[in-house]
């Protein structure tokens, strides 16, 4: 099998060289896979600490999520309060669906003390405080949802080993 010169290798873009790298992997050419990566030019770089800047981007996207996923739950919240009153203002109020939309909302604030209760157990084991994480990044809660996440609710079980699993992950733990 014919090869490119040593000359023409030197010359190949990043792009170029990966390109022919899967043409060569997917005949199964293995000489031309060593040439291709033995020739690849190599560089010394100077970068910052990896683990600092790996712990600042995944701590940052832990924050992220956490305001991502009890923001919304702070508006159904709100909303199912709002259904609450408008059912129970008015003459004909049912006291089965009151029950129900109570239900609902004593869920929606175990799912929010649940996120909340993962998210700082996790900032905690980092040694940040996760308000300062928040405001750090932007994500600062609502006054809804810092009351909320105040509040005395029992977080639900199931939701808290998850969101305990994803808020550790996410902070590369």
């Amino acid at each position: 099998m014919t090869t490119i010169n040593d000359r023409l290798y030197s010359t190949l873009t990043p792009q170029q060289r990966v390109v022919a790298m899967f043409a060569a992997l997917a005949r199964r050419d293995e000489a031309e896979c060593t040439r291709l990566g033995d020739t690849a030019p190599v560089y010394s770089y100077r970068a910052h600490d990896l683990e600092f800047r790996r712990l600042l981007n995944c701590t940052e996207r832990m924050a992220l999520h956490t305001a991502l996923l009890i923001e919304p739950e702070v508006i159904r919240y709100v909303a199912h309060l709002g259904m609450l009153v408008h059912l129970t203002s008015g003459d004909d109020c049912d006291p089965e669906q009151a029950e129900q939309i109570i239900a609902r909302i004593e869920e929606i604030s175990a799912s929010i003390k649940s996120y909340w209760l993962a998210y700082s157990d996790t900032c905690a084991g980092i040694g940040i405080d996760p308000d300062e994480l928040l405001r750090g990044v932007g994500a600062e809660l609502s006054d809804h949802a810092r009351i909320l996440t105040r509040k005395d609710a029992e977080p639900n079980a199931e939701l808290l080993a998850s969101a305990s699993n994803l808020m550790r992950q996410l902070a590369g733990r």
